[in-house]
């Protein structure tokens, strides 16, 4: 049976892959429970100097949450607990001990534009795309994409980023500060990863954990301040008309 996510360790470097390909990656019950529970299990590993988070292929990183799954999920009990799940698995990024990288090695949709910005710092290839599509399906961010954008471009972009709804190319993401560094080819983000770890090996780890520290921190105060608004937003959103017509639109095509 294949792996839903690749694990390897290797010289104080977590590497991750959510390896559902032919699915664009795309975030199902079995992948979000899988990555909570590695995260979990490694997170106290005093050998650790960075995560690494990318997604099999070339061309998705995440797509999203998985559709196939999600159209069962109506109530107001099953929507608010598809809601925690998946924010559980961010918080475990969120609020790791040490840094985790975003390899956006292609689509960044939905849920995957959550997943990516839950994570400390960005790097895509050219090629990649990035999309907070929320609202072209009639909800809302579930996950703490919202908060995390608003801290990372400031609350007016973030608004019009989430209303609009656009996919944007991997230099108009950079352009609004959603992501940090653009690479031309897959070979040179690989070569940039690469260079990224080595520098975090390079650095004492009292140094990197002392400074993940203040800024794990520093994301759980707006966290905690905002994720219930998110929350309640998400499933006003999710168990509406609109959204559903969306859906039943997109699943008809």
């Amino acid at each position: 049976m294949t792996e839903s996510v690749k694990l390897e360790i290797q010289d104080s470097v977590l590497e991750l892959v959510i390896n559902r390909e032919d699915a664009g990656n795309a975030l199902s019950n079995e992948i979000i429970a899988t990555m909570n529970e590695l995260l979990m299990e490694h997170r106290d590993r005093s050998d650790l100097k960075c995560v690494c988070i990318k997604g099999s292929g070339e061309k998705f990183f995440v797509a999203g949450g998985d559709l196939k799954e999600l159209i069962s999920v109506k109530e107001d009990n099953e929507t608010e607990a598809m809601a925690m799940n998946g924010r559980a698995m961010l918080d475990q990024i969120r609020y790791f001990p040490v840094p985790v990288i975003a390899n956006i090695n292609g689509y960044a949709l939905g849920g995957g534009a959550e997943l990516a910005m839950a994570c400390d710092y960005r790097i895509a290839c050219q090629n990649a795309k990035f999309g907070f599509i929320h609202s072209s399906l009639g909800i809302t961010t579930a996950w703490g994409g919202i908060i995390d954008l608003i801290d990372s471009v400031g609350s007016s972009k973030a608004l019009s980023i989430l209303i609009e709804g656009k996919m944007m190319n991997a230099e108009e993401a950079f352009a609004h500060g959603i992501i940090q560094e653009v690479e031309k080819t897959q070979e040179a983000l690989e070569a940039r990863i690469d260079a990224l770890k080595n520098t975090y090996r390079s650095t004492p780890i009292h140094v990197i954990r002392g400074i993940k520290a203040v800024t794990s921190q520093h994301k759980r105060s707006i966290h905690d301040q905002l994720k219930k608004v998110e929350l309640n937003s998400f499933k006003r959103t999710w168990m509406s008309e609109a959204h559903w017509e969306k859906v039943n639109e997109l699943l008809s095509k």
